[in-house]
């Protein structure tokens, strides 16, 4: 049938239907209502869901629109793209990566408004690897996967699945769910077919969680990362960190803090289950400088040294690293431990954290060979002193107040021994004496004897009176306090008269070998002119038999504790 067949047809029927009106009575004439006008809702403007994306070469992408207003008539959206080489679009929005790129996708509604995606395509990645390959969990933790690509290369879109659903699976947002103890493979797959895998082991959900410090001291911007551990078969994989006070100490979820300004705080680890823990987190300043006892030291090849450093009081450090000038001449340990390698001299440098510094210098000599014919000075000079405290308060003082105007810090060591022995010799009486027990009041000694000791050495220097046993107390606590290995010893002597008898002397332990100082027997002995003899000074027992040993008395350098 052609068009004109088709109005004829229109125009017959329009007749019929005037015709078939008209003749009908008035009465039977039935009135319609108007049917309303259709309106038109104009479309004001289209959004994509994307405005840009990176994608992998042969990657595919699903692109939606959305028209403005949601009433709009028209909600028909025709895809374009800039370069169909690089990003290719379907009807639907669905965007294909063809090349490596730059490509534009519009989304173009019947009236021309328009939404824009910026395409880059890169390299499809040659692997895939997840953020972890074995990891704990605990039933009802939710573990969220990542996985990177090499560089320059892209995977927009990563799948995971679990090999086990009933003991770890993913919701919708990717997340993993353990569901009941057991074990599964979580695998990760990107677009063209490259996988990784991780472990999971879902344990028992943790009744606690410990944090391997309890009180921690730091100084200002000074950093730390603290760790928590569950009990046995249990898990946590997520623990969050928190500071009570961020101004003080800040702290991220992951337990790394650091620390801000003077201060204390409480930092507080939760497993994901609710469960926590705590640590005092104090924070003091930075020391201002550091000091060291002793500055210098004189050592033998494989002699020891310990440094002993101070730093201000109500200051902290939270190391402190040592290093040597010359590794060959002294070494030195994390402790702060020297140790004498070769002849020579080399600096020990020690830094708090905050790099404030102080040195010791060391000077290595050859050993001293000693013989039997050896001198006194030569014998106490191959002597490795370690100079010590008896930690009695009046002692020390009394003996830095005597003995401080006859020693100088250029003399050697045996002329300084030389000089306190004469100085007891000649100017301590034998006399027996009434002890003041002041020194000891309030402290607790490490034995009887260090106690007895002190109190006999201090009263001695006070009142310059004493017997053999306050003569030998002085000169051990002397001796020790100049750094030798000096004790107390309870024998028997020859008597001018004939016989032994009860008597009190020094032995120094020198080098492995042991030497008689008898102060109390050389006082007996004064020259003309009270001059001492040294007959009775740095002498060896085996070249003569007036001393007979009964018991060394071996103090703890006569420290308190």
């Amino acid at each position: 049938m052609n068009k004109n067949c088709n109005r004829i047809l229109a125009c017959t029927m329009s007749a019929i239907i005037m015709t078939s009106v008209s003749v009908m009575p008035d009465d039977s004439v039935t009135a319609y209502a108007p049917q309303p006008a259709v309106t038109f809702i104009a479309t004001d403007g289209v959004s994509i869901n994307k405005t840009d994306i990176t994608i992998g070469n042969g990657e595919t992408y699903d692109l939606t629109s959305e028209i403005f207003p949601k009433t709009a008539s028209n909600k028909s959206v025709l895809w374009l793209t800039s370069n169909a080489k690089v990003a290719y679009v379907d009807g639907k929005g669905k965007v294909t990566a063809k090349g490596v790129g730059n490509a534009t996708i519009s989304a173009i509604t019947h009236n021309g408004k328009k939404a824009l995606c910026y395409v880059t395509v890169n390299e499809a990645p040659s692997k895939v690897t997840l953020n972890c390959h074995n990891i704990e969990v605990g039933v009802g933790e939710s573990y969220r996967f990542y996985a990177i690509v090499p560089a320059n290369t892209t995977a927009c879109v990563r799948s995971y699945s679990s090999s086990d659903d009933s003991v770890v699976s993913f919701d919708r947002n990717g997340n993993m769910i353990a569901k009941k103890e057991g074990t599964a493979t979580v695998t990760v797959r990107i677009f063209n077919g490259k996988t990784d895998t991780c472990k999971v082991t879902v344990k028992k959900a943790p009744s606690d969680i410990t944090l391997t410090k309890k009180s921690l001291t730091l100084t200002p911007n000074e950093k730390y990362q603290f760790h928590a551990y569950t009990s046995e078969n249990t898990a946590s994989c997520m623990r969050t960190y928190s500071s009570s006070d961020s101004s003080i100490v800040e702290c991220d979820k992951r337990g790394n803090i650091t620390a801000k300004k003077v201060g204390t705080v409480t930092v507080k680890v939760t497993s994901f289950n609710g469960k926590t823990d705590t640590c005092r987190v104090t924070v003091k300043k930075a020391p201002e400088y550091i000091s060291v006892k002793q500055a210098y030291a004189e050592l033998e090849i494989d002699d020891t040294f310990r440094i002993v450093y101070t730093i201000p009081a109500n200051s902290y450090t939270s190391r402190i690293t040592y290093s040597s000038s010359n590794k060959n001449i002294a070494e030195v340990d994390g402790s702060g431990l020297v140790t004498a390698k070769n002849p020579g001299s080399a600096t020990i440098t020690l830094r708090t954290a905050n790099n404030k510094a102080a040195s010791v210098n060391i000077v290595v000599k050859e050993p001293v060979q000693i013989y039997a014919w050896s001198s006194s000075d030569d014998i106490l000079n191959s002597a490795s002193v370690n100079p010590v405290k008896t930690n009695s308060t009046l002692l020390d003082n009394k003996i830095d107040s005597i003995f401080g105007d006859i020693l100088y810090s250029r003399m050697s060591n045996a002329h300084k021994v030389k000089a306190c022995f004469d100085w007891i010799a000649t100017n301590v009486n034998y006399s027996y004496i009434s002890y003041d027990y002041s020194p000891v009041y309030g402290v607790n000694y490490a034995s009887d004897n260090d106690e007895a000791i002190v109190v006999s050495a201090y009263s001695t220097l006070v009142k310059r009176l004493g017997n053999c046993y306050d003569y030998a107390c002085t000169l051990a606590a002397v001796m020790q306090r100049i750094g030798y290995d000096a004790h107390v010893v309870h024998g028997l002597v020859g008597m001018s008269a004939g016989g032994y008898g009860n008597h009190y002397w020094v032995d120094a332990n020198i080098n492995g070998r042991h030497y008689i100082f008898d102060a109390q027997v050389e006082n007996d002995n004064l020259g003309w002119g009270g001059n001492v003899n040294h007959y009775f000074y740095c002498l060896e027992p085996n070249s003569t038999s007036m001393y007979i040993y009964n018991e060394t008395w071996s103090t703890s350098n006569f420290r308190t504790y």
